[in-house]
């Protein structure tokens, strides 16, 4: 039996799909650079890696500005929180 099936991905879904192949690629070029020892490639993978980070966050914003990925604010007294909780770890840091 030949079963064909037509789907059709709208903008949003299509966009969706493009930020999670952005993201995939960001995880996998970022294991490559951790795990590669040649000057030469690595600097291959890490513009690469640059060039993927950027569409990333472009398709990121297309989301965003089509209204199809909503970000929310954190209170002020949530971040006020947590700048608390990590003051010390800051600190020993500097």
């Amino acid at each position: 039996m030949d079963y064909k099936a037509e789907i059709t991905l709208n903008e949003k879904d299509s966009l969706t799909d493009m930020l999670t192949a952005e993201k995939n690629l960001v995880k996998i070029y970022a294991t490559v650079m951790t795990e590669s020892c040649s000057k030469g490639f690595r600097t291959l993978v890490k513009n690469h890696l640059s060039g993927t980070v950027a569409d990333q966050t472009d398709v990121f914003f297309m989301l965003t500005d089509k209204d199809y990925y909503r970000v929310e604010s954190a209170p002020e007294d949530a971040l006020a929180a947590v700048k608390k909780k990590f003051a010390p770890v800051k600190k020993q840091l500097n």
